[in-house]
């Protein structure tokens, strides 16, 4: 009994070894299994009201959402987004737009450096519009400004990126992207145009995350 319980302590000890990372600026502690993350983004452009933002479920709709990752071990995790938006402008005759998404992935960390930690994975997500039309909407078939469009988009990725620990349990973090990504715009009494595209991407901006 006693070796068994030595055993477990000692098991105890170096997987909590393994987690820390003790540098002079103190003791950086990486994710492990149960720990729950969610994250910002931050740009280095104040113009338009401040540097964060939400992260990017679907870029092809414009959505943006929160992110969580929980940790189902101390290199795997499940990384979640989700999006509701609602706006009314209060303008006779224009009608509310509203906005949902969700994404859903799956991160597999290595053991990286010190304060580094990086991972790779893949993710899927699935989104919803339905705004006034805007000139950027012209590429979809004419669409005139202020008519009612509905876009739907289906993604799939693949990633790679990094997180950086800047203090105890915060770190700041980039992420590189391929994937394929399908989006269906239809005006309100028109035909719907359907866009493929195949391509490489990188998030425009640097991760900011928490652990709680």
């Amino acid at each position: 009994m006693k070796k068994i319980i030595l055993t477990m302590a000692a098991v105890f000890a170096i997987s909590f070894a393994n987690a820390q990372i003790k540098t002079e600026a103190g003791t950086f502690t990486k994710p492990t299994t149960g720990t729950y993350v969610i994250e910002a983004s931050m740009t280095p452009n104040v113009v338009g009201g401040g540097i964060f933002s939400l992260p990017t479920l679907n870029s092809n709709l414009g959505l943006v959402g929160i992110k969580v990752r929980k940790f189902s071990s101390d290199t795997k995790a499940l990384r979640m987004g989700a999006n509701l938006t609602v706006v009314n402008s209060g303008e006779d005759d224009v009608d509310t737009e509203f906005s949902v998404g969700a994404s859903i992935g799956i991160e597999h960390h290595m053991a990286g450096a010190e304060r580094l930690s990086t991972y790779w994975g893949y993710e899927g997500n699935v989104g919803y519009v339905s705004s006034n039309g805007t000139p950027e909407d012209d590429g979809f078939g004419g669409i005139t400004p202020g008519v009612k469009v509905a876009k739907i988009g289906l993604g799939a990725s693949v990633f790679t990126g990094f997180d950086y620990y800047i203090m105890p349990k915060i770190y700041l973090g980039a992420e590189v992207s391929y994937g394929l990504a399908v989006t269906n715009t239809t005006p309100d009494g028109g035909d719907g145009v359907t866009r493929i595209e195949l391509s490489p991407s990188i998030t425009p901006s640097f991760r900011l995350g928490w652990q709680f």
